[in-house]
């Protein structure tokens, strides 16, 4: 009994804050001409990192019944690929300048029919070198991931959070 009375009160407190289950729909507008979305046969790849990344920030940061509708038009992933290093796989050369992430992006933020905000822009870090990637991101695209989470917090954190 003394132990089902916490668990209770604790079940309690969880279920009365806001149910975060926001959603996000990410299409990408003539990938073929992106500025840097990394070699051809990788492209695939990098949109399902940052699809579900922009996913990920949706369901666990917008309340339920909140869409948020991404046409990406732009990629520029962090640092570049040297020309003589274009044949091995998985090489970037990061500091050099300008290699700063971009991705520019058109978006919508929808609830119940009607647009709570909307716009187009782009996304950067200029200073992406200079902090951690450890809260935005591991693995794949740490730098694009840790500057999306950014963005998403920065755009959408005031409007949904009421």
């Amino acid at each position: 009994m003394r132990m089902a009375l916490p668990a209770l009160i604790c079940a309690t407190l969880l279920s009365t804050g806001p149910a975060w289950a926001g959603s996000a729909e990410v299409v990408y507008e003539h990938p073929e001409r992106y500025t840097d979305i990394g070699p051809q046969r990788d492209a695939e790849s990098v949109q399902k990192i940052l699809t579900s990344q922009l996913q990920e920030l949706a369901a666990t940061r917008l309340p339920a019944g909140q869409t948020l509708q991404l046409v990406i038009t732009d990629i520029d992933l962090a640092g570049e690929i040297p020309p003589a290093s274009r044949h091995l796989h998985d090489v970037r050369v990061m500091g050099r300048l300008p290699d700063w992430p971009r991705i520019t992006l058109r978006f919508s933020l929808q609830e119940g029919g009607r647009a709570l905000a909307e716009g187009s822009e782009t996304v950067s870090d200029m200073a992406y070198l200079m902090r951690s990637t450890s809260a935005g991101g591991s693995g794949a695209l740490p730098y694009e991931q840790r500057m999306l989470s950014d963005w998403f917090d920065h755009r959408f954190g005031k409007l949904v959070r009421r």
